[in-house]
């Protein structure tokens, strides 16, 4: 019985069918199946099309070639207002844990708007990982961004437990955050974070309108502005500040922040960015510039900005 390529190539392609099945269908064998569908596709008889709708691979690869050590997923910025474009970066990034990051893996998770979106966008329930808050937040305004509210959202909606910090997440005084940090329960917990395999966090301006030391109000408007007059152009979850060289600021006010350390951040094996928006623009180049992150997860608009 003679079988067409091109019947053979629908079974396969458009049926679904296993190269196993078809030979048993039609008599012939697995190998034989192989050389077939490869031959449809040499001499035209397939021809396969990829929808780019929303995805860049020429813009991730041309990242890669700038920032080599870097991993980059680029979303589509949508409409290009704030709002969607944290959402397509919340589901892209959320995907990645999903699809990339395995089971069984502690997560040490930051704060914002950005990380807010991962958890509200995506409904799993497929993991088995630990989300644990690198930095505290239980008191304020804006409960929602802060790192415990996302990492309980992440474990709900990706799957599996979170761990609690039961601290704020900027002290009043310096000496007050050492305090906090050096009590067991934090320090525990704290070091629980210090030991993740992942660290998801975002980094952004801290003048952007949208920023989260805006949302909660942690700083006074005289100490948001002396980081201002420091020059601070990169936020990096409020454990430390760089301004547009690249250079360290603001350490009287990172001083004050309960977190882990950024040192113990930075050396977190893989350090998962979802940030864009032209807000963070500068932000996110000097944190690349810098080497402090090992997977971007962006907008297009961001993409092109860093390539310009």
């Amino acid at each position: 019985m003679f079988i067409s390529p091109s019947r053979i190539a629908h079974m396969y392609y458009e049926e679904g069918k296993t190269q196993q099945e078809i030979a048993n269908q039609v008599g012939m064998s697995r190998i034989q199946i192989s050389r077939v569908l490869q031959q449809a596709r040499a001499d035209g008889t397939v021809r396969i099309s990829i929808d780019y709708d929303g995805y860049f691979p020429e813009l991730e690869a041309g990242l890669s070639e700038r920032y080599p050590d870097v991993q980059f997923v680029v979303a589509d910025s949508l409409d290009g207002s704030d709002a969607a474009i944290k959402r397509s970066i919340g589901v892209t990034a959320a995907d990645y844990l999903v699809h990339r990051v395995p089971d069984g893996v502690k997560v040490a998770v930051g704060w914002g708007t950005t990380l807010r979106e991962l958890g509200q966008r995506h409904d799993a329930k497929v993991k088995n990982m630990t989300f644990i808050p690198l930095i505290g937040g239980q008191v304020g305004a804006g409960l929602d961004v802060h790192a415990n509210s996302i990492a309980e959202l992440l474990a709900q909606r990706l799957g599996g437990h979170a761990l609690r910090v039961f601290a704020p997440a900027v002290a009043e005084t310096k000496k007050i955050r050492d305090q906090l940090v050096a009590s067991r329960p934090l320090r525990d917990t704290l070091a629980e974070a210090a030991s993740a395999q992942v660290a998801l966090f975002s980094v952004g301006s801290p003048f952007a309108t949208t920023t989260t030391i805006d949302k909660i109000g942690y700083f006074t408007p005289d100490e948001v502005e002396q980081l201002r007059k420091d020059g601070a152009a990169c936020d990096i979850i409020s454990l430390r500040y760089y301004d547009s060289a690249g250079k360290e600021c603001g350490q009287k006010l990172s001083s004050r922040t309960v977190s882990i350390t950024a040192e113990q951040l930075f050396d977190i094996p893989l350090k998962i960015c979802p940030a864009g928006g032209e807000d963070k623009h500068e932000a996110i180049g000097i944190a690349l510039g810098l080497g402090l992150i090992d997977v971007l997860v962006t907008d297009d608009a961001t993409a092109r900005f860093l390539l310009a």
